[in-house]
């Protein structure tokens, strides 16, 4: 697999609409997205040497995927979707600030599912563009379809 461009990597949200149509978050200029998975410790003596060394047994516990970006705001619908959800004034009503992403890895493929929106924090710099933040975390499964 051959290297590949940064803003390659696509945040994109969807417009709460029956048929979910989504659109990149164009702003972004770092995306980064994390698979974590949790685990619970379930080491046991061997029976036959209960006192030999006893090596960490873990099995997973949960799981979920964060997504990171910063960027320059462009006034977009895009990052109005975002806002939307980021208050729970989407579309769909809901106050629990959740919409459904889809986050692209070039030549990789496409993790989606539906994503809270942990934080959006806006900021800037007197002779900057106004810049923002937003860290997402997985509300529910996340799906991987692997790139054609």
């Amino acid at each position: 697999m051959a290297k590949q461009q940064g803003r390659q990597l696509l945040v994109k949200i969807g417009d709460g609409a029956a048929t979910e149509a989504f659109a990149v978050l164009c702003g972004l200029t770092t995306k980064t997205l994390t698979v974590n998975n949790g685990n619970f410790d379930v080491t046991t003596a061997d029976c036959t040497t209960p006192n030999g060394q006893l090596w960490r047994e873990v099995m997973t516990g949960a799981r979920s995927v964060s997504v990171s970006g910063n960027g320059y705001f462009e006034d977009s619908a895009t990052e109005e979707l975002l806002r939307a959800a980021a208050l729970g004034t989407d579309a769909t009503d809901t106050a629990d600030a959740v919409a459904n992403f889809e986050i692209i890895v070039p030549d990789f493929g496409t993790f989606a599912g539906a994503f809270h929106v942990d934080s959006l924090e806006y900021g800037g710099e007197q002779e900057n563009g106004v810049t923002y933040s937003v860290s997402l975390s997985s509300s529910g499964p996340v799906t991987f379809t692997a790139a054609v």
